[in-house]
């Protein structure tokens, strides 16, 4: 009984960020599947007469300059934020480690496509997304493949750090040595080694992609203002903060929230699969 509460104990110490970051994630991701349920007002249903309404029994949020319903707009807003996180972070990880473990594999290769992988790295990420945004125009798979490719420098040069340390080794030199493949070393005996890195990039990715991708709904840039976002309700009611600042708290809650979440989940995941990095 001692040996199974100490197993116990210690099992939580390990993953206790992972499962406090994980239960926060799972309940707004809970809260955003559930919107149609839980929303108790059309979202975008503008009423003239209901302007700036404080929370009441009605309007537990109150509503905005339009009328519109902020509980029900909220609720719908992490969807967006959610979705994006997750597909974006996912596509960076598989097109930035390919081109990560053919650049890391190939020295020809890496000396060009690394070099534009550098020249991205050098512009600030929210400089360079407003730009691509305003370039390709409004739309949720504009917004994704703008913040994948965004993401795509940083994931490309930790798997390149990978592949150069990994395909030295042994067992690789032992598959060059029996007739291997390029294609089958790289994808059976050098990127299942680089599968920590990955995923410690791709959970601690979700809240800075969350942070931008509210970022750019707050200057107005990347999704039609129509949409309920985060980043776009507290854009929406900053004119009024001073006055009823009720317009940005919720929204602005709910942002903080979910980027703590993923900090916790980030830093959890980070500490489980390479402890040397544990603060």
């Amino acid at each position: 009984m001692e040996k199974r509460k100490m197993k116990t104990g210690a099992f939580i110490r390990r993953y206790f960020r992972v499962m406090v970051g994980g239960t926060i994630i799972l309940i707004m991701i809970i809260i955003s599947l559930l919107a149609p349920v839980l929303a108790t007002h059309d979202p975008n249903q503008v009423n003239i007469y209901d302007q700036n309404t404080p929370p009441n029994a009605e309007h537990r949020f109150g509503t905005d300059t339009l009328g519109r319903d902020l509980y029900s707009r909220v609720v719908y807003g992490g969807r967006v934020s959610l979705v994006v996180s997750v597909l974006v972070n996912v596509l960076a990880v598989i097109i930035g480690s390919s081109i990560g473990l053919v650049c890391g594999y190939y020295h020809k290769v890496d000396m060009i496509l690394m070099r534009l992988m550098e020249g991205l790295a050098t512009l600030p990420t929210i400089l360079l997304a407003i730009v691509m945004v305003t370039i390709l125009g409004p739309g949720v798979g504009k917004l994704i493949t703008v913040l994948v490719i965004v993401n795509l420098p940083g994931i490309a040069r930790i798997t390149r750090q990978q592949v150069l340390s990994i395909k030295e080794k042994e067992h690789v030199e032992s598959a060059k040595a029996s007739g291997a493949s390029d294609l089958r070393i790289m994808t059976k005996y050098v990127l299942p080694l680089s599968f920590s890195q990955l995923i410690i990039r791709f959970t601690s990715g979700l809240a800075s992609t969350c942070l931008t991708q509210a970022s750019l709904s707050f200057l107005g840039v990347g999704l039609d203002p129509r949409i309920p976002t985060w980043g776009g309700i507290v854009n929406e009611g900053s004119p009024m903060i001073i006055v009823h600042p009720y317009q940005c708290l919720y929204a602005g809650i709910a942002l903080s929230i979910t980027v703590l979440g993923f900090c916790i989940l980030g830093d959890g995941v980070r500490d489980v699969l390479d402890p040397k990095l544990r603060g």
